[in-house]
């Protein structure tokens, strides 16, 4: 770059100059920070199996929903930081704030002498997961174009399962151990993806619309310079366009929303309806099925009549490749299917699947054939793949990118608000109702999904192929976007060989 007359002033020389592996970096975080959330939610998922554990706690569904409970505790405690802290420090910081909480948290887990210990344990990774969530995504979305940043942040929750089949496998390695350590080990171990996550924190810059917002500009552009690569014959001049429209578009988000983006959210229609997509998104997250996949598939799979130890858990690292496959797939496919029909198709086939499922466990639920106990499990698995095809890649770009920079941070934390406040619930009182509706709860379940069917076919958004200012447009506010023109396709789309793509 030096040939260019761009010499690095704020940018790390660890950052690398080649775009290419700077988006090899960037999926790398995605992965690792969205491992590290798979393996803290299904950890417990796996242990639930562990006669240590239940015996060790003498748990009961009230402790087990407890237990299952206190990391979304956590995450309603972490909701007051998850605006401030991204907003304030940066993106980069929060994802570290965020690693060194759930460590603390994984400390207390695997070390507790009780349930009380353990609960504050899971209540401390809840905290922190609740930050990482909202801080990684939008770091992710405000550093990479169209093209790579819907397959990258769907990369990013598809990769929930990565951490999921990661505690899967300790869970079925650590069984038979003959003592505590066959659950302090699984608990231990979520220290890994946290480590690997702050090691690749240097390789990385800051988020260029954060520093821009923040009057970091030299650094800012510094970052698009960058990330638009040293091949191109002048990349300070194609970054220096592209942070004028950046700084034109949150400069107008600034004056139009002058208050705190909590009461902007609420201040025109075009916010209303992504609150409204928002809430929509958040309660569809934990209420179309798959909770009792993530957190009950101990009980599904006893409904089903198969109840043996050592199967439980090879299905459970089964269904976590399976759920990873497929989400990567459903991540490739958005910018070609589209959020909106992609998200329709998933629904559909989760709703045909639970009714399926209840129907499958009324009739043959307590029968002691193979094939009739397979039967149902074949059904687990295909709406399990139906919601890693579709609401999974969702989860971490759908929510970051219908929000203007200003809102980001603060609709994050309203989705988020909604996500964990139902997982908080339901983790208390799904035990009861499995155990009390048996095979009607799926039917219920696959009831409430038609309702959230329609609210898909009547509100959602497209957002396929849209820079972040553009998106604005779609839900109209084009006083913020006047003026603004989408980064030429001859160097964006088609870019030389060795730019960000």
């Amino acid at each position: 770059m030096a040939g260019c007359g761009f010499e690095r002033r704020y940018v790390s020389k660890l950052v690398p100059s080649n775009p290419t592996v700077l988006k090899v970096l960037l999926i790398a975080v995605a992965v690792v920070n969205s491992a590290t959330l798979g393996y803290d939610s299904s950890v417990m998922n796996g242990l639930s199996i562990l006669p240590s554990y239940t015996s060790y706690f003498n748990l009961t569904d009230a402790t087990t929903g407890l237990n299952n409970a206190a990391v979304w505790m956590g995450s309603i405690l972490g909701l007051a930081l998850v605006q401030p802290i991204p907003d304030k420090y940066g993106r980069k910081r929060a994802i570290l704030i965020a690693t060194f909480i759930t460590v603390l948290g994984v400390s207390l887990q695997a070390a507790a002498q009780n349930i009380a210990m353990f609960v504050v344990g899971r209540i401390i990774i809840g905290l922190g997961t609740v930050l990482s969530i909202v801080s990684a995504p939008p770091l992710l979305a405000e550093l990479l174009p169209p093209r790579s940043r819907s397959y990258v942040l769907g990369i990013f929750f598809s990769c929930f399962y990565v951490g999921g089949l990661f505690s899967a496998i300790i869970n079925y390695g650590s069984q038979n151990i003959q003592s505590t350590w066959a659950w302090r080990l699984p608990s231990l171990l979520q220290f890994i993806p946290s480590l690997i996550a702050i090691s690749l924190l240097p390789f990385i810059p800051e988020s260029p619309r954060w520093l821009i917002a923040n009057g970091h500009e030299e650094h800012a552009i510094e970052v698009l310079t960058v990330i638009k690569g040293a091949k191109l014959l002048d990349p300070l001049v194609h970054a220096a366009a592209e942070m004028e429209d950046i700084k034109s578009a949150i400069a107008k988000e600034a004056a139009l929303y002058p208050r705190s983006p909590w009461k902007e959210l609420f201040s025109t229609a075009a916010n209303k309806k992504r609150i409204l997509l928002l809430i929509t998104f958040g309660v569809m997250t934990e209420t179309v099925g798959n909770f009792i996949v993530s957190y009950y598939l101990t009980r599904i799979l006893s409904q089903a009549g198969i109840t043996d130890t050592y199967r439980q858990t090879q299905i459970n690292v089964i269904i976590q490749c399976w759920s990873f496959v497929v989400a990567i797939a459903g991540s490739f496919l958005l910018d070609v299917i589209g959020r909106r029909l992609q998200t329709l198709m998933g629904m559909g086939g989760m709703t045909l699947s639970l009714y399926t499922l209840g129907a499958l466990i009324k009739m043959y639920g307590n029968s002691t054939e193979t094939s009739k106990n397979y039967g149902i499990l074949a059904v687990i698995f295909l709406f399990q793949g139906f919601y890693a095809f579709s609401i999974t890649p969702m989860t971490s770009l759908y929510p970051t990118e219908i929000c203007q920079y200003k809102l980001r941070a603060a609709g994050l934390a309203v989705y988020k608000s909604v996500d964990v406040s139902l997982g908080l619930t339901m983790s208390f009182t799904m035990a009861f109702a499995m155990s009390n509706l048996g095979w009607k709860f799926y039917f219920i379940n696959a009831s409430w999904n038609l309702l959230l069917t329609g609210m898909v076919f009547c509100f959602f958004v497209e957002t396929k192929g849209l820079q972040l200012e553009e998106i604005a447009i779609k839900f109209g506010d084009n006083c913020v976007t006047e003026g603004y023109e989408a980064p030429a396709k001859e160097v964006v789309e088609k870019p030389v060989k060795g730019q960000l793509e």
